[in-house]
């Protein structure tokens, strides 16, 4: 499509990356009334899951057929699937949804937005999916009943900001095509291997006066009289505190996920990280410590000893997707193992595979 000298273009390798909607999802109305505002529910995995069929910006996901549900093992990837909500979306300020990720801990403050899935004007581009009609509920596009209330959004296939970028550039990186400009989903760094890693799933308010886009506001504690616009008292502090309940730790996935490269049978490859290991790492936990036995096969048997040859402790690796083995750096026992160098072993199968890391605390 072009229009006005910018052309509009989706590159092959975003037709999953995109909106991703959708596995067909039960389309009536929800059965009993709810009271208050709704939360979303979501799920994660590691891998790039694929439940789509190739993306149409034109056309509304729920058209598409469901595809049988398959996980696909992708070298640092994670998938996010959330749950569309009809009385949220019949708001006359919803406005979208937004996808955060916070890394090595759930502390929102520190959550990055990752995407959009936007109705607000300056962001329409990012929203293929149906619209709820506020009287029945359902899910309709071209005046169809559709299905696509699930979400699929791959980290870090779908992440990134639309950003217009010059559509042919020098080998310097200068616009050679200044009036022919593509729109490009730019993802910022991440996942990372290893790292615990937890999303949540906000409601973005509609805006119609400018380009600031931000979290809807829905005052809480909770409005039981089924509309989600008001609570107590209007202006009594006391009746009506000042809580968004469309917030980051309502919405946040249950359990934190980590990424992973996928299971290899080369024991050539396998470390540890970091080495050496300096006190404290960044995916460490508060008042814990450990090192990373990665590109592991999916079944192996970790030994490690000190330089006299005395075993520290045994780990057992069995994990069909994750290609790292954790070690929270204390022995058998339970105690924490002091400054030194360390061997390890990895058995697997007949092969086997041996080297040395150090520890300073």
């Amino acid at each position: 499509m072009e229009s006005r000298g910018r052309r509009f273009e989706f590159p092959r390798h975003l037709a999953f990356a995109l909106a991703l909607a959708v596995l067909a999802g039960a389309n009536a109305p929800p059965a009993r009334a709810q009271t208050g505002f709704p939360t979303i529910p979501l799920w994660g995995y590691a891998g790039a899951y694929q439940d789509s069929t190739l993306f149409n910006p034109f056309v509304c996901g729920g058209f598409f057929g469901p595809r049988p549900d398959s996980l696909r093992q992708q070298p640092r990837t994670i998938s996010i699937r959330f749950h569309r909500d009809r009385r949220a979306e019949a708001r006359p300020d919803f406005g979208g949804y937004r996808v955060w990720r916070a890394v090595g801990t759930p502390d929102t403050s520190r959550m990055l937005l990752l995407r959009r899935y936007s109705l607000n004007p300056n962001a329409a581009i990012t929203w293929n999916f149906s619209r709820v009609d506020t009287t029945s509920l359902n899910f309709i596009c071209d005046s169809r009943v559709v299905n696509d209330s699930i979400v699929t959004f791959v980290d870090p296939d779908s992440s990134g900001n639309w950003e217009k970028v010059c559509r042919r550039v020098d080998h310097f990186g200068r616009c050679l095509s200044p009036r022919d400009s593509v729109m490009k989903l730019v993802p910022p760094p991440g996942p990372h291997d290893g790292f615990r890693t937890w999303y949540s799933i906000t409601y973005e308010g509609l805006n119609t006066t400018d380009n600031v886009n931000l979290d809807l506001f829905v005052p809480g504690p909770y409005d039981t009289s089924g509309n989600y616009a008001h609570c107590g008292t209007p202006g009594d502090s006391t009746t009506c505190p000042r809580i968004n309940l469309n917030n980051k730790a309502a919405n946040m996935i249950a359990e934190p996920i980590e990424p992973t490269a996928g299971p290899t049978q080369n024991l050539s490859t396998v470390s540890v990280v970091p080495n050496p290991y300096r006190a404290n790492e960044a995916w460490d936990q508060p008042g814990g410590h450990e090192v990373h036995f990665i590109n592991l096969p999916a079944r192996s048997t970790i030994k490690i000893y000190t330089v006299a040859g005395d075993l520290v402790v045994k780990l057992e690796h069995d994990d069909p997707v994750r290609d790292f083995e954790r070690w929270d750096l204390r022995n058998q026992s339970g105690h924490e193992v002091a400054s030194g160098i360390y061997m390890y072993r990895v058995e697997s199968a007949s092969l086997t595979f041996q080297n040395r890391f150090v520890v300073v605390r």
